[in-house]
């Protein structure tokens, strides 16, 4: 009895699966190469001597509890200073010598007159 041979034709299939999974993960190292040289330039700019002579500010690492409690005391300081500054236009408004407010019901100023 002939029984025919089959011949593999996945013989090469090995070979290309292998070049494959070697590209894949050559291809996510070199991503992760970048991303790790990107986070190290971001680390080394907050604390470089330079950015931290000018600022006068201690480095803290962005994110930390610590970080988000100066963000908040400087937005707080920053939020003061802004309703200073208009609390002290109002009171300049309401005591100058033009103002409406010293002429409202019918009062007028007799240094005008």
């Amino acid at each position: 009895m002939n029984v025919p041979i089959h011949k593999d034709s996945n013989a090469g299939f090995a070979l290309v699966e292998t070049v494959l999974i070697v590209v894949i993960i050559a291809a996510i190292s070199g991503v992760g190469a970048y991303v790790l040289q990107q986070k190290n330039k971001t680390n080394s700019a907050y604390s470089s001597p330079s950015s931290l002579s000018n600022s006068g500010v201690s480095p803290i690492k962005p994110g930390s509890s610590a970080s988000v409690t100066q963000l908040t005391q400087q937005d707080a300081q920053t939020e003061k200073s802004a309703d200073t500054a208009g609390d002290v236009q109002v009171q300049q408004n309401a005591t100058s010598a033009n103002s409406s407010i010293s002429n409202v019901g019918g009062t007028y100023n007799e240094n005008n007159l």
